[in-house]
């Protein structure tokens, strides 16, 4: 656009060398008309055939309807014509940064949420231990199959197994939520999502109580409320006992112990439906296994124990001989127990 400050020297011999106007002058890309003066006034002879015409009363009275452009007017008295309209290349063009610049946002929120999801599951399975949960229904679907006799359900023992690892799920999460503190000073588990803060305190919370409470259902529904209660009684046991008795007395390795045995006698019950005495053939073998197992881990790691404030038998036992003769100990226990389980002929049922 061009300014109104345009001298009237400047204007007078740009009109001068202007040729005579023809149709062909109102389709410029701009035009510059002084509103205040004529423009005849400036050339001097108002009456030649080469001075511009006076301009019109309307702006838009002298631009032709085919032209496509338009009348913009200024706070200073100069007007000026400019398109007042886009070329279909434009349009075309701004739609497609449109699209693209949607097709990126929804692109970035996807994978935003595919990052948020593989964050969360990261720390639901850490929290869950479930590594160690996989083991727990392990020993649980064993249960399930030595209880059901010559046929397995199969689907009872799918909805066994899931209902167990959702229990043992929300069982390790809790367990983690009352040690977050210990966890901390500990370096085989500052690393775990709470202690390194990768996921709230509430939010553990609300994912182990679903957990529970979902698979508690689960086996209520599926299976027998019997099964059922031996899944909440795990939970509560482990949770609620062995947890806080870790900070206590070295008693707590027994404890657990009787944690970790439950799920094979919870598989029996969920496909026979009732407690035996074969029934409690492996969950004792399991019981006594545990306890060396135990043992060597608490011997192992007996310096980081004591950083986090647990009370383990190998924490006043430095050479371990008093914890290696318990862990002895518990292995002649299962001698017995094979030939018991051979003579009741538990694998044969």
């Amino acid at each position: 656009m061009w300014r109104s400050s345009l001298g009237f020297s400047s204007a007078r011999r740009l009109l001068s060398s202007s040729p005579s106007p023809s149709p062909s002058t109102h389709r410029s890309s701009f035009y510059c008309v002084a509103t205040r003066r004529p423009l005849q006034s400036l050339s001097g002879s108002p009456s030649s055939p080469s001075a511009a015409a006076p301009p019109p009363s309307h702006p838009n009275s002298s631009v032709p309807a085919n032209s496509g452009v338009g009348f913009i007017g200024g706070a200073d008295g100069v007007r000026a014509f400019a398109s007042s309209s886009s070329s279909p290349a434009t349009v075309t063009a701004a739609a497609a940064a449109a699209a693209f610049d949607v097709s990126s946002l929804a692109s970035l929120r996807a994978r935003e949420a595919v990052d948020v999801a593989r964050h969360y599951g990261r720390c639901y399975w850490e929290l869950s231990k479930a590594r160690l949960s996989l083991l727990v229904v392990a020993t649980s679907g064993t249960g399930f199959v030595l209880g059901s006799g010559s046929v397995v359900d199969i689907p009872g023992l799918c909805w066994t197994c899931g209902g167990t690892m959702m229990v043992a799920a929300a069982a390790n999460s809790l367990n983690q939520v009352f040690e977050i503190n210990n966890d901390a000073k500990m370096k085989r588990t500052k690393q775990r999502p709470l202690p390194s803060g990768r996921i709230s305190v509430p939010h553990a919370v609300a994912w182990a109580s679903s957990a529970g409470v979902v698979g508690t259902a689960l086996l209520a529904y599926k299976t027998n409320a019997l099964a059922a209660g031996f899944a909440a009684s795990n939970l509560i046991l482990y949770a609620f006992v062995y947890t806080p008795l870790k900070q206590i007395h070295p008693v707590n390795t027994w404890v657990g112990a009787i944690v970790g045995a439950i799920p094979p006698l919870l598989g029996w019950v969920a496909a026979s439906g009732e407690i035996s005495l074969n029934s409690m053939i492996l969950p004792a073998a399991l019981y006594f296994w545990q306890i060396p197992h135990f043992m060597a881990l608490a011997h192992l790691c007996r310096n980081d124990y004591a950083a986090g404030g647990f009370k383990m038998l190998s924490l006043g036992d430095a050479l371990g001989q008093r914890t290696s003769l318990v862990a002895l100990r518990n292995c002649l226990y299962m001698v017995p127990l094979g030939y018991l389980a051979y003579d009741s002929q538990v694998l044969a049922t």
